[in-house]
Formats: C-alpha cells, sequence, structure tokens
C-alpha cells in the first residue's frame, strides 16, 4: 500500500472534521473524518512499521487543531465567509437617515425622560409605544391604557420604560 493512501486518508479524515463545523449533518461528517484519521493511522503502522506510524499519529495531533485554528481565522475573510457571515447589523439601512439625536436617544434610553408619544398597543400595564418615531417596550404604573392614548416617558431605569397618561396633541 502506498504512503499516498495513508496521507491522502487523513487529509480526507481532517478535512470532513473541518466540515462538520459549517454543515449541519448531526456529526455524521466528523465521526467519518474521524474515522479516517484512524484508519490512515492504522494504515501506517501496518505496512510501515511503528516508526511511521507513529510520525503520522504524532503529526496528526499537532496538524489537526492548526488546521481548523487557521480556518477558523481565515474562513471570515474568504469568499464563502463573507457570503456567510452578515457584514452589517441587521437593520442598519433601515437606521441609516435617523438623526444624530435619535440615534443618541436610542443608545441612551435615559434620554427619554419626559419625550411624548403614544401608545402602539394596549397598555396593560405593559406594552408597545411609539415615542419620537421609534417603538418601544414600556410600563405603566398600573392603569390600563387603550391604543393611541398620548403618553409621557416619566422614568428609565436600565432598559425599562414607565410612562404614564398625557395630554392630548391638538
Amino acid at each position: 500500500m502506498s504512503w499516498l493512501t495513508s496521507l491522502g486518508l487523513c487529509a480526507a479524515g481532517l478535512a470532513a472534521i473541518i466540515v462538520e463545523f459549517f454543515v449541519p449533518a448531526g456529526g455524521i461528517i466528523g465521526i467519518l473524518g474521524l474515522g479516517s484519521i484512524v484508519a490512515g493511522i492504522v494504515t501506517a503502522y501496518s505496512s510501515y512499521g511503528a516508526v511511521i506510524g507513529s510520525i503520522y499519529l504524532i503529526g496528526l495531533v499537532v496538524l489537526t487543531p492548526v488546521t481548523m485554528a487557521v480556518c477558523f481565522k481565515f474562513f471570515p475573510r474568504s469568499i464563502v465567509g463573507r457570503w456567510l457571515i452578515l457584514g452589517k447589523r441587521p437593520g442598519a439601512a433601515a437606521d441609516a437617515g435617523q438623526s444624530q439625536d435619535d440615534a443618541s436617544r436610542c443608545d441612551r434610553p435615559s434620554a427619554l425622560v419626559g419625550a411624548s408619544g403614544k401608545a402602539f398597543s394596549a397598555l396593560r400595564p405593559s406594552g408597545v409605544a411609539v415615542i419620537d418615531g421609534r417603538k418601544y417596550s414600556v410600563v405603566t404604573g398600573g392603569e390600563f391604557l387603550d391604543p393611541g392614548t398620548p403618553l409621557v416617558v416619566t422614568r428609565v431605569d436600565g432598559n425599562r420604560i414607565k410612562v404614564r397618561k398625557g395630554e392630548a396633541e391638538s
């Protein structure tokens, strides 16, 4: 048996293990890859003796994690990686037209205190409100408010926005 057979089995096994990380196959490809690596090592031991078999074994013990690390490092920059991995955060195009003030309010919810808006859904006592043209999850002090009710932001604790019934806008 040729040394290329052992080397080919090991290379195919490494390739299968790497493919297993990117293809949802339930572990079948990885198991086949591991089996191929073991078959390559066994073939090297049986055909060439303990010295060459040990070289194959040590080489694969070192080469497998190095190959995987290199693949994970360079995969996002490859053609397939760029195609699979999102370059921008979702919704970035929709947010491109918002003003700097809107963006700062989105980043700092505490800037919403005193802002007015309307209930988008029924607030019982939590729901969704539109404040300065953006939807937020809000809570009331316990009262139930119908959709369209004018609101005023009274307090922001972390990401919890507390509102009360406001004055009707004319």
